[in-house]
């Protein structure tokens, strides 16, 4: 038995390696020898969760290959490594979206900023790299190569502080291109070229932006060429911003050969509006440029590739938590079972021959237990790129997608979608074994869960959501809700980070797809599914050793003083709108005006993750920071704001978090930022404060010891800022203990056990209401025979004939037999008149008549009066329908609705409406039978354990009498003090009325129990707790049996309908 765990991403992809240009003769198969390439479905982390720097560890040795291959590039040899993405970088068009982060690289992306250069002093040396992953490629904007030449001249003159010259310089060049631009901004960024790491120069070689020899794309080289042959009409100054501020900055085309090159190239495929503002120019309702056909032969891939060397490195592409998490989980034994991954390489396939995919396939099942799932260039961008970052996850994260052309492109890229999702679930299949767990992740593979039941009914699947889930007012917007629903419930078990985002899921499915839905439990179509929140966490021990790391603590070394007397401000986030950047700034900003004595005392140091492809938000974030660096008369110092477009090496980010005097993290919505879990542990040291907006998912980890914010109030996270930074030791230190014991507590071994054991449970659940069998006279008249005592509880609403009551009629006169539905004990007693020693149970277990006495369970009904206005309200909204009011329930008819359309939607509302307002006070909403009834939980259970306890003693005897006054007894009322429902509520508990009816009675128990009827919220309770019963022994012959649709029940045995159980009873009674 293993667990197949299912993501968009394989931990694992091929890398394409290029040595001499004459030395291209065989492919390079993977070693399993090779150390470099261990079997072990695992990536030992050297980076942040979210970091997008490459790993190190085992991968350092074959970066540190191709670093020596590098310096062969920089005298004009053919490049160490290259990488396929590269060759289908810019191959398709997309839409875009002002809260989407579209990975494309930056065109107009210009030098790099030096990260030794940025944290070192003159006085400094930089630290040696110990872990052979020494730089990261950054996408910062920076000062010209002439200022970065500068700066090296200046650092070797005399001892002069190379930070303080270039900040000089970089404030020098903004003016310039200030003036050249017509702008009167001047941004403050630090650093000035990039050395890049060893994992980044082994797969990113060709990037355009991030290597010290610029290559880009076709279209850019173009340009260049044409530049440096004087080509008028191209803007030369160098700008601070990734993006143009003019559209002037259009590359030109003259020919109709350029047009062909450039077609499917991202300068192409983006429009410079007036604004300054690029967006992509796209074939309508998301289609594609079919020019990737030209360009493969231009480049001729596939005979290229047919030769060249390859080996299986560590991605860096995917969810790092799940991959960290799983990797630290099978490497210290949390969990004995082997891991197979199901994912796709992360690489364009089409480009690569077939014999070379089926190598790379084979070789990354065979030596790393991964099974690729093979899907061509179009359907993974129309899926991914489209549909999952331009549609789902805006939706998601409450940002709606509202272009004209929105619902045309997202049923177009929804084929896609689900083409994908049906590639995931096959290769799943085709991998699946009996007894295995399949574990499926993240919003992109929400479809895989209900596509594999229809295949494996029987498979134990568990579903994990990353991200946040919205409230069911969003998601409705959602065109495609309903299937992404059914989707996801396909699972056994459902896990999300918090409490709000799993009450979030069972509400919209409640409201959309009429679930009945009870604490951490769903049921829908005859099936339980687990509803669970928790939380993925990080492995702090881990996190801990790295710390103490040699490379991390000279690097702290450097930032002291680099930054000495300075209280640092760390911000790490993703570069797109949910994050919340500009009002970061703002609220920063704010802080610093009104605390004017803090600006040459706070440094505020933003690390922006990603190529952002947002130049609108670029230039009003940059905008807000040239405003707050502006505050600053001391130009030579450090500028209140430092912002970084790159990430950090691993031991760098470790060492500015163990630094820092304050995080701030203000994200607009967000599942689990785990950057802020990795900071309380980096803050051992100076135990630094937290702040942290509400709206992400740790936040509901961390509330005990962070400062919660609202990022949209901007005086609150000013006020907030400043008490943080003032702190005395003693609350910081009483603070960090307690985020410290929440990051221990939610760790990322927690969150695998939990999530692993919640599928099995919920598994079991099902396959015992699965194990239903044909009863029959044979089966069931030896243990009637021999048993003393009988209880038999049948529910039963339909209307009965002669012969029937006749049935029991002469049951009753033998045993206890009680009749239970949710009519009126008016009603029943009407029915019922002509069986005399009949037991009667009303309203679904609110009254229960014994030996003509009816007995009150209801605790209280001062609720009805506040459910009746709501459901007035929807019947006004459905013409057709109407209510009933019981005594102690309601119904809700909609049968007869006009507007059968609107049916479930208005049904759908009061549910959620009711469950959401009243579900703590013990009252519930369900559905059965297009009927939706409102009526306190658990009274059909506390009937039954009210029965077995009197039936127990002499009680429930035919003809017997029970042992004290109805009238007396503190936990039941006669049927003439009942009279009106205002005298019927009995606040004493279900406890009290199992010790009364127990006290000084001898025990004959029951030892036969029979109870029938068809599946329904009320009735399985019921099956639930007889079989419980008989399985502790407390019952000799338990008999649970379900007629009617052979559905998932929790009976044992199954009948067609009531007249072969009357058939049954018949034959019975005459024994």
């Amino acid at each position: 038995m293993v667990v197949i765990v299912a993501s968009l991403f394989l931990p694992f992809q091929p890398e394409f390696e290029f040595g001499d240009s004459n030395d291209v003769s065989g492919t390079k198969q993977n070693d399993p020898n090779d150390p470099s390439t261990d079997g072990t479905p695992t990536v030992k982390r050297s980076q942040s969760f979210h970091s997008l720097a490459a790993t190190a560890g085992k991968q350092e040795k074959e970066t540190d290959k191709s670093s020596t291959n590098n310096e062969g590039q920089k005298q004009g040899g053919v490049p160490a490594v290259l990488n396929p993405q590269f060759l289908m970088e810019n191959l398709t068009a997309t839409t875009s979206n002002s809260a989407v982060v579209t990975p494309v690289t930056p065109l107009y992306s210009l030098g790099n900023a030096s990260v030794e250069e940025f944290f070192a002093s003159g006085s400094v040396a930089k630290p040696k790299d110990n872990d052979g992953s020494s730089a990261v490629h950054s996408t910062v904007s920076s000062p010209s190569g002439e200022l970065a030449s500068g700066l090296h001249s200046g650092a070797n003159s005399g001892g002069v502080d190379t930070t303080a010259n270039l900040l000089k310089n970089v404030n020098k060049s903004l003016l310039y291109q200030s003036v050249l631009a017509g702008s009167r901004s001047m941004t403050a960024l630090e650093g000035s070229k990039v050395i890049p790491s060893a994992a980044s120069r082994s797969r990113q070689l060709l990037d355009v932006g991030k290597d010290k020899t610029p290559h880009t794309s076709l279209s850019a080289v173009r340009w260049n060429a044409q530049h440096k042959l004087g080509t008028p009409g191209v803007v030369t100054a160098h700008s601070s911003l990734k993006y143009p501020l003019t559209p002037d900055h259009q590359s030109p085309s003259n020919t109709e050969q350029d047009d062909a090159l450039k077609s499917d190239d991202e300068c192409d495929n983006i429009v410079v509006q007036h604004s300054g503002r690029r967006s992509p120019k796209v074939a309508k309702y998301g289609g594609y440029s079919d020019r990737a056909k030209l360009r493969a032969q231009l480049f001729n891939t596939k005979d290229m590739l047919k030769n060249v060397p390859w080996k299986i490195v560590p991605s860096i592409k995917g969810n790092g938590g799940l991959r960290n998490a799983l990797g630290t989980a099978i490497i210290e034994k949390t969990i004995d079972q082997p891991v197979i991954w199901v994912g796709t390489v992360g690489i364009p396939t089409d480009n690569v021959p077939d014999e070379v995919m089926d190598d790379i396939t084979v070789a990354l099942k065979q030596n790393f237990h991964s099974r690729t799932v093979i899907t061509d260039n179009v359907t993974f961008k129309g899926a991914y790129v489209n549909f999952c970052k331009q549609i789902l996850w805006p939706t998601l994260n409450y940002q709606i997608p509202d272009n004209p052309n929105s619902k045309a492109f997202e049923d177009h890229s929804w084929n896609y979608y689900q083409h994908l999702n049906q590639q995931f679930a096959d290769k799943i299949v085709e991998t699946y074994q009996d007894g295995d767990t399949i574990w499926i992740h993240d919003y992109h593979l929400m479809l895989v869960p209900g596509m594999i039941r229809k295949k494996l009914p029987s498979a134990k699947i568990g579903f994990f959501l990353h991200v946040s889930f919205p409230s069911s007012e969003v998601f409705r917007c959602f065109a495609q809700r309903d299937n992404i629903l059914e989707g996801m419930l396909g699972a056994n078990s459902l896990g999300f980070q918090t409490e709000e985002y799993a009450r979030h899921f069972q509400q919209t499915t409640n409201r959309l797809l009429m679930a009945d839905v009870d604490t951490h439990l769903l049921k829908y179509k005859g099936r339980l599914i687990a509803v669970e929140s928790i939380p993925i966490g990080i492995d702090a021990l881990d996190l801990e050793a790295q710390i103490k790391s040699e490379a991390t603590q000279e690097w702290r070394k450097l930032i002291r003083e680099r930054w000495a007397g300075k209280q640092l401000i760390v911000c790490r986030d993703q570069f797109d709108r949910i994050r919340g950047l500009k009002k970061k700034m703002l609220a920063y900003e704010q802080f610093l005006k009104d605390n004017p004595e803090y600006i040459d005392k706070v440094v505020l140091i933003q690390i922006c993750l990603g190529s952002g492809f947002d130049a609108e938000l670029e230039r009003e974030v940059m905008m807000i920071v040239d405003r707050v660096n502006a505050l600053s008369n001391d130009i030579s110092a450090s500028p209140p704001v430092v912002v970084l477009h790159q990430d950090l090496q691993f031991p760098q980010y470790l060492a500015l978090g163990c630094e820092a005097d304050l995080f701030l993290i203000t994200t607009m919505r967000e599942g689990m930022n785990l950057t802020c879990h990795e900071f309380v542990i980096c803050s051992q040291d100076k135990n630094a404060p937290l702040i942290l907006s509400e709206f992400t998912g740790s936040a509901h980890v961390l509330s005990q010891g962070a400062f919660l914010i609202n990022p949209w109030d901007i005086k609150q996270v000013s006020q907030v800022i400043k008490k943080a930074l003032e702190l005395s030791k003693e609350e910081k230190r009483r603070r960090w203990k307690q985020l410290f014991k929440s990051v221990i507590t939610h760790d990322s071994d927690r969150w695998i056990v939990s999530s692993l054991t919640n599928i099995a449970n919920t598994w079991e659940a099902n396959n015992e209401r699965s194990k239903v069998y044909n009863l029959t006279l044979s089966k069931i008249q030896d243990s009637y025979v021999k048993s003393k005592r009988h209880l038999f509880v049948l529910k039963i609403s339909e209307p009965l004939n002669a012969r029937s009551l006749a049935v029991l009629a002469e049951l009753s006169s033998k045993h206890s037999v009680f009749v239970m539905n949710s009519f009126s004990r008016s009603v029943l007693e009407r029915i019922y008149s002509r069986v005399p020693n009949i037991g009667l149970i009303a309203e679904n277990g609110a009254f229960v008549r014994l030996n003509g006495t009816w007995y009150n369970l209801v605790d209280d009904i001062s609720w009805k009066e506040d459910i009746v206005k709501v459901i007035e309200d929807k019947v006004e909204r459905l013409p057709g329908s109407y209510y009933k009011e019981g005594e102690t329930m309601i119904r809700f008819h909609s049968e007869n609705a006009e507007d059968k359309d609107r049916v479930s939607n208005v049904i759908g509302d009061a549910i959620t409406h009711v469950n959401t307002l009243f579900g703590d006070s013990g009252i519930h909403a369900y559905i059965h039978r297009d009927i939706m009834y409102v009526q306190q939980s658990g009274l059909a259970v506390r009937a039954m354990n009210f029965l077995l306890n009197q039936c127990n003693s002499a009680g429930c005897e035919p003809n017997a009498s029970p042992d004290g006054s109805p009238l007396t007894s503190p936990v039941v009322n006669s049927i003439a003090t009942l009279s009106s429902p205002s005298t019927s509520g009995s606040k004493t508990s279900s406890n009290s009325t199992t010790s009364y009816l127990s006290k000084n009675r001898p025990d004959r128990r029951v030892d036969f129990v029979a109870i029938t009827g068809s599946s329904s919220p009320i009735i399985e309770p019921l099956f639930q707790l007889v079989n419980q019963s008989a399985k502790d022994g407390e019952i000799a012959n338990c008999y649970t049996i379900a007629y009617g649709e052979a559905i998932k029940t929790y009976a044992k045995e199954h009948i067609q309908g009531l007249n072969e159980l009357f058939g049954i009873l018949d034959k019975l009674v005459k024994l």
